[in-house]
């Protein structure tokens, strides 16, 4: 398997209204983005070529237009994107840092309630601290 490359902010302003939409044009993609980010539509077109070329977004011609559709499904890419942010962080901050997302993100009470129960179960195996993953364990100190 190859590693994907990273879907950068901007392109993920593209993929959000396509996974929303199913599919959709440049033209429909251009319109949307336009009202909510006041983008010019060759700063669009530059965005679904650059997908294009990462493999996230494939293109079907129907009469002059391209329907685009993503390759990816939103939750692995928020998945692997997630992935990609804890692995480069230090693991012993892992649980302040998801604590701080808590408090700062809108979750429903259903969303709270899952969490709860995530906790709930991985608490039973968790240890009472988490190994620095920063340097090499011959060359950690004590």
């Amino acid at each position: 398997m190859t590693e994907e490359l990273p879907i950068t902010t901007s392109e993920w302003e593209v993929m959000r209204i396509i996974w929303t939409l199913g599919e959709a044009t440049s033209t429909e993609v251009i319109q949307l983005l336009v009202k909510k980010r006041d983008w010019k539509a060759s700063t669009v077109k530059t965005l679904i070529g650059r997908l294009m070329q990462k493999q996230m977004l494939t293109a079907k011609k129907e009469g002059h237009s391209n329907i685009y559709q993503c390759t990816i499904s939103e939750r692995v890419a928020m998945q692997r994107e997630a992935t990609r942010l804890f692995q480069n962080m230090c693991a012993m901050k892992n649980g302040e840092v998801l604590a701080q997302l808590v408090s700062e993100i809108q979750l429903s009470k259903t969303d709270i309630e899952k969490l709860q129960a995530v906790l709930a179960d991985k608490i039973k195996d968790a240890p009472d601290e988490v190994a620095c993953n920063c340097l090499p364990k011959e060359e950690t100190r004590e």
